[in-house]
């Protein structure tokens, strides 16, 4: 195992008003959570320790309701690093919900392929940047997805309004909609008894976990809003992200739902109220106090 990168090279054209063709390349940087220790560490490296690399992008022009496949990527056999040289092309208009969906897997011959990590991409937000976008997967590592024309790369953030460039505390409260569900009995789902654990780092390369604190359970549902009022230090000099997991609380085990992560900058920049996708299905939302 050990890191892995790779590029997509979409094709560019400029066009009028709010539509254009995305020139992108991305690069994926892997970590593997110890969860004991709440550190990050390095895969191993070696002819033993290595992955089959690929990944899967898709399209979504509803807000990630719905998704289609729009390219896969050559399977990197044994590569720590490898670089894929797949093209695809997109188109983006702005008066749409446009979402990419990364999906990085192991290809194994004898079993389903492995899941290395998955994430959404706001088109919007990623043009918003300057087609530069530093984005946590919700498993492990990081996909650095950037314009492959490089005189058209921007800061990667978010402008900020003046008031918010100084430190300060954040109050927020959550909500979320949809959430998958653990519990249930063959074709029979039921609803999950969902909270949140809430972690920050404050760097992409961090490889420490903060905790910002919990939530409590809310029973038997798939659409809870939590009252619990969490607090985090922003600083608006660091590249800080939060990252929500979603549990369902069981009486004899707590069984992971979901997991995604917040720029928080991108969470000051919209004016505090910030939805994001969860990779699995459903949203959550953080909601300014």
């Amino acid at each position: 195992m050990g890191n892995i990168s790779n590029r997509l090279g979409w094709k560019s054209k400029f066009l009028e008003g709010k539509i254009k063709w995305l020139c992108i390349k991305t690069k994926y940087i892997k970590r593997d959570f110890n969860q004991d220790s709440v550190n990050y560490r390095n895969l191993l490296q070696g002819s033993f320790n290595t992955d089959d690399p690929y990944y899967i992008v898709s399209h979504s022009e509803n807000g990630g309701k719905t998704k289609s496949k729009i390219g896969q990527s050559d399977t990197k056999r044994r590569e720590n690093n490898p670089d894929w040289k797949n093209e695809y092309v997109v188109m983006f208009d702005r008066n749409k919900k446009q979402y990419l969906h990364f999906h990085v897997l192991d290809k194994d011959k004898f079993k389903k392929d492995r899941s290395l990590g998955q994430v959404w991409l706001n088109l919007a937000d990623y043009v918003d940047k300057g087609e530069l976008a530093t984005i946590n997967l919700d498993t492990e590592g990081y996909l650095i997805v950037s314009s492959a024309v490089s005189s058209r790369v921007g800061s990667g953030r978010l402008n900020i309004p003046p008031k918010d460039h100084v430190p300060q505390t954040l109050q927020f409260t959550l909500s979320a909609n949809h959430l998958t569900s653990k519990d249930g009995i063959g074709f029979i789902h039921m609803k999950g008894d969902p909270y949140v654990i809430v972690h920050s780092i404050d760097d992409p390369n961090e490889t420490k976990l903060k905790e910002v604190g919990r939530t409590n359970t809310i029973s038997s549902t798939n659409n809870p809003v939590w009252d619990e009022v969490l607090r985090f230090k922003y600083d608006p000099s660091m590249d800080q992200r939060i990252r929500f997991s979603v549990y369902d609380d069981d009486m004899f085990r707590h069984d992971a739902i979901d997991k995604v992560w917040m720029e928080v900058n991108d969470y000051v920049a919209k004016g505090y109220n910030y939805t994001l996708l969860l990779p699995k299905g459903g949203t959550i939302t953080v909601t300014k106090l």
